[in-house]
């Protein structure tokens, strides 16, 4: 039976985020897009604000009452423990080590008789258990972790959490401002431009040696969601209940595997004419192309997260497929790849490296991430480098992430050439293919005509979304022309836009004052990036479950 009464506090590591501290370093923003994807891109980095969905999916299946802290100020943190919790689980990732140690040691002082629990990627740190002074390691799956230490039965109903992403907004225009002009235009975008988050599963089981990931999970993989109806009937009532057209599938890395799960869902949306859009999701390639992409598009899929790693180091995953002819075989149908690169393989050389950049950049990707390989403690890969005696244990903790330099010996770069290069691979896919916001744009122009002459009726329903966000893509493109930082990104996106207004109409004085604002509230934020920095600090929430 359930310890009747036990109240649980599940909390996030504190902010402030992004920024060098005892705690922290400038590197670990808290926000995915503008740390690893847009980062160098200026104005023009997405924005985005989103909950610690590991600890909300875990609060919604506890029987014990339950509260989520997102992003706290350490004094929050601090103010909530004094109103008594039997449990307090802290989530934590290894560059935000320093930071759950504090929160351990103030939860000692503050609430002795807590049990202290610590979880997430964080947990498998070697020898953990010595090195902090908590009652509980949570290592993998949390909610049947939870379950157990809470005395719950381990069978319960899987229920999904209300979690939403939202869009702060690009080049200094708030998302709200964007969606109440587009609404002039009869586009529906939702006031606050959330983006519904999904959890059907965690991990993934491709057994790649860096991945922590497909090794923190028992079986390398676990699913919540195993339908495609069920997956279908979770986005309907996030439809019903809140408004939620968009969608992003969060830590099921191997979301496409079950060829079967994709064809019920496919069936189910197209047979209500469903236009959801889904804004992100990870797949492998070897699992992506058993699908024809426009089946992909029918079910609304926007972004899709490829690792295509490199070249000259490949993984079973990737082995035996014609990336380039699949990705853009997604790009006619209006699929927008999200690719991610591994710089400092043991096979990269100073030379070849460029390589696998060039590669990478030649496919055109949306969006991009190269991260350095990174031996993460847990991983087959820190296993081997450990016996092999390459890590560089002077390194601290809090900067052994993907984002800065390599914390190992390579044969052919030091830590700094490392972070050299790395910037280097940013610099030309911002320079070299442009802002990734008008990339979107360019993605969604050059797919209307197949899916508007495609003959398949949810193909057409997505050309129309395209059509009635042409007016904004206008403006958009108006003022990326006079914000991009060279005459060469100018002219090219200038040529786009003149394009876009052969077909789709030219533009008129509503359309120049519009577009008007977005280039003064664009300069505006070249500015503040300018005096102020651009780190966004996440908001801090309160969650309460079952109280």
């Amino acid at each position: 039976m359930p310890e009747s009464g036990k109240k649980v506090l599940l909390t996030s590591i504190f902010k402030p985020c992004g920024v060098d501290d005892a705690y922290g370093r400038r590197e670990n923003i808290s926000e995915l897009s503008h740390n690893q994807l847009t980062h160098y891109q200026g104005i023009f980095s997405l924005r985005e604000r989103y909950p610690s969905l590991n600890l909300h999916v875990i609060a919604a299946n506890l029987e014990a009452p339950t509260t989520v802290l997102d992003w706290p100020t350490l004094e929050r943190f601090e103010k909530e423990l004094r109103r008594g919790y039997d449990y307090v689980g802290i989530a934590f990732i290894q560059p935000n080590f320093r930071k759950m140690q504090k929160m351990v040691e103030v939860t000692r002082e503050i609430s002795p008789k807590s049990k202290i629990i610590i979880g997430w990627y964080g947990t498998i740190i070697d020898d953990i258990e010595r090195i902090v002074d908590v009652d509980h390691v949570c290592r993998g799956e949390g909610i049947g972790f939870m379950r157990e230490i809470l005395g719950e039965p381990q069978e319960y109903t899987y229920q999904h959490p209300r979690a939403f992403a939202y869009h702060l907004g690009t080049m200094g225009v708030p998302a709200h401002t964007l969606a109440k002009l587009s609404e002039f235009f009869g586009v529906r975008l939702p006031e606050k431009n959330f983006v519904c988050m999904l959890a059907t599963g965690v991990g993934c089981n491709e057994g790649c040696d860096f991945c922590s990931t497909g090794q923190f999970f028992p079986g390398g993989y676990i699913p919540f969601i195993k339908s495609g109806r069920e997956i279908f009937e979770l986005m309907k009532a996030h439809e019903q209940e809140a408004g939620a057209h968009r969608f992003a599938i969060i830590g099921d890395e191997n979301f496409f595997r079950d060829r079967d799960k994709i064809v019920e869902l496919h069936r189910h949306i197209v047979a209500e004419e469903k236009v959801y859009e889904i804004y992100l999701s990870f797949g492998s390639v070897n699992h992506l192309s058993q699908f024809d992409p426009r089946m992909l598009a029918e079910i609304g899929l926007g972004i899709v997260w490829i690792g295509i790693e490199s070249k000259y180091h490949l993984y079973r995953k990737n082995e035996g497929i014609d990336i380039p002819g699949l990705i853009s075989g997604f790009q006619e149908w209006g699929i927008k790849p999200c690719l991610s690169s591994i710089l400092c393989f043991d096979e990269h050389t100073k030379e070849n490296i460029r390589e696998d950049i060039e590669w990478h950049l030649s496919m055109k990707p949306v969006l991009s991430q190269f991260a350095h390989l990174s031996p993460a403690q847990g991983t087959k890969l820190w296993r081997r480098m450990i016996g092999e005696d390459r890590i560089l244990h002077s390194i601290a903790v809090e900067d052994r992430h993907a984002f800065k330099q390599i914390w190992f010996k390579h044969p052919h770069f030091t830590p700094y050439e490392s972070e050299q290069i790395q910037k280097e691979a940013y610099f030309r896919d911002y320079y070299d293919l442009g802002p990734s916001v008008v990339r979107w744009i360019e993605n969604n122009y050059r797919a209307y005509p197949n899916l508007v002459n495609s003959g398949r009726p949810m193909l057409e329903k997505r050309a129309d979304l395209i059509k009635r966000r042409m007016p904004s893509y206008k403006w958009i493109l108006w003022a990326a022309e006079r914000l991009v930082p060279t005459e060469k990104m100018s002219s090219r996106i200038k040529d786009l836009r003149k394009e876009v207004e052969k077909d789709f109409g030219r533009m008129g004085p509503f359309d120049y004052t519009c577009a008007t604002a977005m280039y003064l509230l664009g300069k505006k934020r070249e500015r503040g990036i300018k005096w102020f920095g651009d780190v966004i600090q996440p908001k801090t929430t309160l969650t309460e479950y079952r109280q």
